[in-house]
């Protein structure tokens, strides 16, 4: 899961550079804002596993779930003190690469696991 969420943030910013090529700094900045509100989430779940499994010697599906829980909050308010902060955002740019990186996610750990 530690190289899934390294391509992640490897592709996030090959994403902003695409988006800030086509799109200008604007889109540029929103991408890369959208790679973070996909990436941190990310890593903090990840962390979270890894403490977890130290922890209790094995994972618990209850950890899973509250993990996910927590990824799912912080994800949310970042998307939000995004919006808040940054008011110059470039919504299409924010959008698309805020799915595509969740999809890259998707498609890598199904890969790690084939």
């Amino acid at each position: 899961m530690g190289r899934a969420l390294l391509w992640q943030s490897v592709i996030a910013v090959l994403i902003a550079l695409i988006a800030a090529w086509i799109g200008g700094t604007s889109a540029g900045i929103a991408a890369i804002l959208a790679g973070l509100c996909c990436v941190i989430p990310n890593i903090i779940f990840f962390a979270g596993m890894v403490a977890a499994e130290k922890i209790f010697a094995n994972l618990r599906p209850a950890t899973f779930f509250v993990m996910e829980f927590v990824k799912v909050a912080i994800s949310m308010v970042l998307v939000i003190v995004t919006f808040w902060f940054y008011r110059d955002i470039h919504w299409i740019a924010y959008i698309i690469s805020y799915i595509l990186i969740l999809k890259i996610y998707i498609v890598l750990l199904l890969k790690a696991r084939g």
